[in-house]
């Protein structure tokens, strides 16, 4: 799909959510009177969610965001709402927002429309890409370069099916498609020499290749397969708190905190720089919207 139709798609879906009053549902009813909120957040996707062993805990630009979602439900409930944070894997982050582990998801997850038969989706709050991660002396610098290589990408994800795709329309001819668990274990592979390529999105690769012993010896190729916009997961039937989700992405945007945080973990002294695109600094303009102080009370 073109950027621009993506671009397209992620205004349409955002303006269905623009300005809705807030009212309360099971899962805001449930926060309010446990003062707690259930948080899936990735492991190993950085910079959006990921655990960082010098602090022993899940940072990023997603935990950030979550961290105002806390802020805004304090406000609102008048009194402090705490994070249970859960580690999620590409597998298992929707069905654990399904069954009520977690209230919602909050790191990197593609929206699609097949994904949104089984959950619902706030807003898209970031763009990337599906490409390849590969050694800078491989020579890979097409598609058709892959040919006869092995390729991994995690399970369950957008990336292994975009990768399944072009292999099954023969646009390409790998030895073979190997699967893994998380984003770690697939950079892992391709230090040992297990697979010669790994997909994600292009900003996790770069988390990947930034956070290697020897980032120069890695790169991310110079052609994508497939785009990827991020949004947060949460339960069908809780539009209420769905708005609540949405109207703190889109306060941030207002406010500039969005930018804060994006300029912390994605700008030039950030864990990954990931230099905004013209179509997406567009879309954060078009989210800039006549949002009111105080839109968190009830």
């Amino acid at each position: 799909m073109k950027r621009f139709s993506i671009i397209g798609l992620a205004v349409v879906i955002a303006m269905t959510f623009l300005a809705v009053p807030v009212m309360a549902d099971k899962t805001m009813d449930k926060i309010e009177k446990t003062g707690k909120i259930k948080l899936g957040f990735r492991e190993g996707s950085i910079p959006f969610a990921f655990v960082d062993p010098k602090v022993g805990k899940h940072v990023g630009f997603s935990v950030d965001m979550a961290g105002e979602l806390a802020k805004y439900l304090s406000m609102r409930f008048g009194k402090t709402i705490e994070i249970v944070p859960f580690t999620v894997t590409p597998k298992t982050r929707i069905p654990m927002v399904v069954n009520g582990t977690v209230d919602v998801e909050m790191g990197s997850t593609t929206y699609t429309q097949k994904r949104e038969e089984q959950a619902d989706f706030s807003m898209i709050f970031f763009f990337s890409e599906t490409t390849f991660l590969v050694a800078k002396d491989s020579g890979v610098q097409s598609l058709e370069d892959l040919n006869g290589k092995l390729v991994g990408a995690a399970r369950a994800t957008t990336n292994l099916r975009a990768v399944e795709m072009l292999a099954k329309e023969g646009k390409f001819k790998p030895a073979n498609i190997v699967v893994t668990e998380t984003h770690p274990q697939g950079m892992l592979a391709l230090k040992s020499g297990k697979i010669d390529a790994y997909s994600t999105d292009r900003s996790l690769l770069e988390g990947l290749r930034m956070k290697d012993q020897n980032p120069d010896k890695w790169m991310t190729v110079p052609f994508a397969i497939a785009y990827e916009p991020y949004a947060y997961i949460m339960r069908e039937g809780h539009s209420d708190f769905r708005d609540f989700v949405n109207n703190t992405v889109l306060w941030s945007i207002h406010t500039g905190k969005f930018d804060a945080l994006y300029e912390k973990w994605m700008g030039p002294k950030g864990v990954v720089p990931i230099p905004m695109s013209e179509a997406y600094q567009q879309y954060l303009q078009m989210m800039v919207y006549p949002i009111s102080d105080g839109w968190w009370k009830k």
